[in-house]
């Protein structure tokens, strides 16, 4: 159960940052996205079928299209093909979310205070342990296993990795 729960934990970052992208993606004029919302790659078929969408509904009556709605399907089916779990990968999501560069101000809402660099170093160690149970089974790296073993983990231990990323969360929702 602690595994999962920290497994879980950083699921709930991953989902947090995707929504924050989708919800801003419309805060921006066309001619002022953030550039690497501006230049994330869509698959032609995807964007040929949302234009066919979007010339049926706009013939319908009464004229009810809502283009956005498919753009925005298309934006999350997207964003599905990629993780937002590492220091490096939220700060990917925000930058698409409009928000680079805040890291500072994000670290000021921990109690106490934390730097970008603190936040990086508990973030990717919190992400590194969560792929070693997703991807190894949470087993210990031996050269020569003669018992298989799994790597220890405390209450506290995972109390606490679930508290950074709650704080983490709420710190981001905050800026």
């Amino acid at each position: 159960m602690r595994r999962m729960s920290i497994v879980m934990a950083v699921a709930a970052l991953d989902t947090y940052m995707h929504r924050l992208i989708v919800e801003r993606a419309y805060v921006h004029g066309s001619d002022e996205l953030p550039g690497s919302l501006a230049k994330l790659e869509f698959p032609f078929d995807a964007l040929l079928g949302w234009v066919d969408e979007a010339k049926v509904a706009a013939r319908r009556r009464p004229h009810k299209s809502r283009p956005r709605v498919a753009l925005k399907r298309q934006l999350r089916d997207r964003l599905l093909r990629e993780t937002f779990q590492s220091y490096a990968n939220v700060t990917k999501a925000l930058g698409m979310a409009g928000l680079s560069g805040n890291w500072q101000t994000i670290g000021k809402r921990f109690d106490p205070p934390l730097q970008p660099d603190e936040i990086r170093d508990r973030l990717n160690s919190i992400v590194m342990r969560r792929n070693q149970i997703v991807h190894e089974g949470d087993y210990r790296r031996l050269d020569r296993p003669r018992d298989g073993g799994l790597n220890g983990i405390s209450v506290s231990q995972a109390s606490a990795d679930i508290n950074f990323l709650e704080e983490l969360i709420d710190a981001i929702h905050a800026v």
